[in-house]
């Protein structure tokens, strides 16, 4: 999961690096170079104040929610691609769907749960998966966007829950200017390497716990060994 909410929340919702140019002050914790990508004031676009200079799209300009694929448990096959359900990952598989890093977003079951994959994933057909179009190509962004949009309530039917892709792309969505994402994108990235290896490191370990567990219960080797 892509982490760094809070500067998600600073820089797209309360705007604080606007409200401190716009007041002639340096942002909380912000180098200079940073700051100066963001306008100094705001302006009204499709009925909202936003950042002067970033705009207002819908979802469907900006992004297609593309179906996933089905892929029943008992046909997936052992290897390291993440497989993900509508509820987030659901297991793995030896073959990917889509390119990561990516963003996966629940159709039916639980729509509208939006969940991040940093590798080649496999999106089963409970899910949609995001494709970009148009000016924003940040998927950093796109995720976090996403996550602050109600897709729950964009329900298509009372018997089975599921998202209606048609109404979410009706929904408005912030777009800010191509520096301002670059930046952000820079400064998400750096975190979610970090957070990459150690999902790697702790895959490695419970791999060799597994293979050794049996052995050492039945007998087969023992804790000097297994060390």
């Amino acid at each position: 999961m892509v982490r760094g909410r809070s500067s998600n929340k600073s820089w797209f919702v309360d705007f604080d690096p606007v409200h401190a140019r716009a007041e002639g002050r340096a942002p909380a914790g912000m180098d200079a170079e940073t700051a100066a990508l963001f306008p100094d004031g705001f302006e009204e676009k499709e009925g909202r104040i936003v950042p002067r200079g970033w705009w207002m799209e819908t979802i469907g300009d900006v992004l297609e929610l593309a179906y996933g694929k089905a892929l029943k448990e008992d046909c997936r096959k052992p290897g390291k691609i993440p497989a993900f359900g509508s509820n987030g990952e659901v297991g793995w598989h030896d073959e990917k769907l889509a390119d990561g890093p990516g963003i996966i977003v629940g159709r039916k079951g639980n729509p509208g749960i939006v969940a991040w994959s940093p590798t080649d994933f496999f999106s089963i057909d409970t899910t949609f998966f995001v494709q970009p179009k148009g000016s924003c190509k940040s998927m950093f962004y796109l995720f976090h966007s996403l996550r602050n949009q109600d897709l729950a309530s964009l329900g298509a039917g009372p018997a089975v829950p599921g998202l209606n892709r048609n109404l979410a792309y009706m929904s408005q969505m912030l777009v800010p200017s191509a520096k301002v994402l670059e930046s952000f994108d820079k400064h998400i990235s750096i975190l979610c390497e970090k957070i990459q290896a150690k999902d790697v490191q702790s895959q490695d370990i419970a791999a060799i716990r597994d293979a050794l567990l049996p052995k050492l219960l039945s007998g087969k080797i023992s804790v000097g060994d297994a060390e």
